[in-house]
């Protein structure tokens, strides 16, 4: 049995068509587009920033950064998991944003990783399913080197000291499992989250450039779980990469 059931589907054409140009607002698409996951974190920058609001008719809430020129702009309540992920990147990539950056919890494989460890992603392992009818069969999915060159060259010179590697993408974080954890551990994986191999799979098809962040929120280092979403070192490191993503995709 293969996956998709129909093999070599992703290299046919899809009957759903992508949202129309005019039905898009007329204001101008920003080129780039933060994913903020953290609900917390997304507010807290709409309140203490005087953001333009985008009048986007589909999933999410997009606001123009203010100092990018309307260039840059921050996502939020789109929903988590890749199949939301892969819609936003669609829709608002058929309006004319080329550049997403995910911005996000994950969870820490390595045993250094403990909470609010910062984690640039270079690819991501296909363990969900919307990779899968984008890309051939295949193991991993790359960020954007250029873009992820970007933010690491920001990081540096803002002082950040991250961690860099892959990430384990999954549909399923009440299955993950301690065969997985240690095997992937053991590859040099990085994370694991729900979102990056589908954000990676749909710029590479679309021709977009993708990147991402992690703030490490818990772990599966210990031949357990173990959770620190209460840690304020997250939400110091959250604080801190937001306008350093933004500085690096405004250039």
């Amino acid at each position: 049995m293969t996956f998709p059931q129909l093999a070599g589907k992703h290299a046919l054409d899809a009957l759903v068509p992508l949202p129309p140009a005019e039905k898009f607002p007329d204001l101008p698409a920003p080129e780039s587009v933060i994913l903020c996951y953290p609900r917390w974190l997304f507010r807290d920058t709409l309140a203490a920033e005087q953001t333009t609001r985008y009048p986007w008719q589909y999933r999410g809430d997009v606001h123009i950064l203010p100092g990018s020129e309307g260039r840059v702009a921050v996502a939020g309540g789109m929903g988590v998991g890749a199949p939301a992920a892969a819609m936003l990147v669609e829709e608002l990539g058929a309006h004319g944003v080329r550049n997403f950056v995910i911005l996000g919890l994950a969870g820490g494989l390595q045993p250094e990783l403990r909470a609010g460890a910062e984690v640039l992603c270079d690819k991501a392992l296909r363990d969900e399913g919307v990779s899968q009818h984008y890309l051939a069969p295949g193991q991993y999915v790359d960020a954007t080197p250029e873009l992820t060159s970007r933010l690491e060259a920001e990081f540096r010179d803002a002082g950040i000291v991250c961690a860099k590697g892959p990430s384990w993408t999954t549909d399923a974080p009440y299955r993950e499992t301690r065969k997985e954890a240690r095997k992937y551990r053991e590859e040099g994986i990085q994370t694991v989250e729900m979102e990056a191999a589908a954000v990676f799979a749909v710029a590479r098809v679309r021709g977009y450039s993708a990147a991402a962040a992690f703030v490490v929120s818990d772990t599966l280092a210990d031949e357990g779980w173990t959770g620190y979403f209460r840690a304020e070192e997250i939400k110091v490191s959250l604080r801190r990469l937001l306008p350093v993503i933004r500085r690096a995709l405004v250039g």
